[in-house]
Parts: structure tokens; C-alpha cells; sequence
């Protein structure tokens, strides 16, 4: 009597298509936590250095004779100051 064969998959090709899909998975679940983690950043990085603009308040006419420019600082921020 003839013996049958039986067709035995490899081992090591069923667990490669396995660990596909583990990457995929983990892969999925850390950016979903990444995204949950960045909804607690703020996008102003200067804010969380404490550089950020002060709130512009208005000056008294009487502290500068000559008149108040509207511009912007060396930090990048807006304010008033007085016209030379």
C-alpha cells in the first residue's frame, strides 16, 4: 500500500504572515494613542515657554507727547510705542 502524503504547511511561513498583521495592529493602537496624547498639547509652543504676548492694554495719551505707533516688538508681539 502506497503511503499518502500529507500536506503539513511550514511553521515558520504561517507565523510570518501572523506577525504582518501583529505590526499592523500595534502599529494602529500606538497611533491611536499618540493622537489621544496630543489633543493635550498646545499648538503655541511660545505660550508653554512663557513667551508668550502680553494682552495689549492702551496707553494714556499723555505719556507721549508726539503720538503712539502700532507695531510689532523684537519678540514678534503687537503694542504701542511712542512716535520719536
Amino acid at each position: 500500500m502506497a503511503k499518502k502524503r500529507v500536506a503539513v504547511k511550514k511553521f515558520s511561513t504561517e507565523l510570518s504572515a501572523w506577525n504582518f498583521i501583529l505590526f499592523l495592529t500595534l502599529a494602529f493602537i500606538l497611533l491611536v494613542v499618540v493622537l489621544t496624547l496630543m489633543k493635550n498639547v498646545t499648538q503655541d509652543v511660545r505660550s508653554k515657554a512663557g513667551f508668550a504676548c502680553p494682552t495689549v492694554t492702551l496707553p494714556r495719551a499723555e505719556d507721549c507727547a508726539t503720538g503712539w505707533i502700532y507695531k510689532r516688538n523684537a519678540d514678534g508681539c503687537l503694542g504701542f510705542f511712542c512716535n520719536p
